[in-house]
């Protein structure tokens, strides 16, 4: 049996057609497979981004200047405050020692308070943990109170102290964040001063 070359080129055409056709639809599931593989890798690029902009934010933004004044108040309060060591030892004068006090507090630890009183106004947002938002309402009532207190001493100063553990439970917040950050940029060493030499 003979074929005819025009039925030939017509079933030759038809194979063509049909390969050409098979190849256009896989190629096209392939590209949309890439489409997708390279969406997905993107989106998580993108997520992973967004994660270490929020945490740099929330560190520059938030955690490290909180941690800076609030660290230097409590030196400060520590060294020569009305219940430090200082004070009651009674190694130096006392009318001394509460002026120093007070011009500290005037110069130095109620500024750093209205600061970090700013600081937490405009970016309370930035918290790790917002169930930890009340230890950060109470500090902003002391540091108000304590303004007041400034120019008159009540005994009512006793209901707005200093919220217990406030400053440790910052430093917790933001070393974590720091190590979320080291996570994310695959950094694990230890600093310097993290060695045990210098821990103990």
């Amino acid at each position: 049996m003979e074929i005819d070359r025009g039925l030939a080129t017509l079933i030759a055409a038809i194979v063509a057609a049909i390969f050409a056709l098979i190849t256009t639809v896989m190629s096209g599931r392939s590209s949309r497979k890439n489409l997708s593989l390279e969406h997905s890798l993107s989106s998580s690029k993108d997520i992973e981004g967004e994660k270490r902009n929020r945490i740099n934010e929330q560190l520059s933004e938030f955690y490290n200047p909180l941690v800076t004044l609030l660290s230097v108040n409590r030196d400060i309060f520590q060294r020569i405050g009305p219940t430090s060591e200082t004070r009651r030892s009674g190694r130096f004068n006392d009318e001394e020692t509460a002026e120093v006090w007070r011009n500290l507090c005037k110069t130095v630890v109620v500024p750093n308070n209205i600061r970090v009183c700013e600081i937490i106004e405009k970016n309370i947002h930035l918290i790790k943990d917002h169930s930890q938002e009340k230890q950060y309402f109470d500090f902003l009532t002391h540091a108000y109170a304590y303004q007041v207190f400034q120019e008159t001493t009540y005994e009512a100063y006793a209901l707005f102290t200093f919220p217990d553990g406030f400053l440790e439970s910052v430093v917790i917040q933001r070393d974590e964040l720091v190590e979320s950050f080291n996570k994310t940029y695959g950094i694990n060493k230890k600093r310097w001063y993290q060695w045990p030499f210098f821990t103990r």
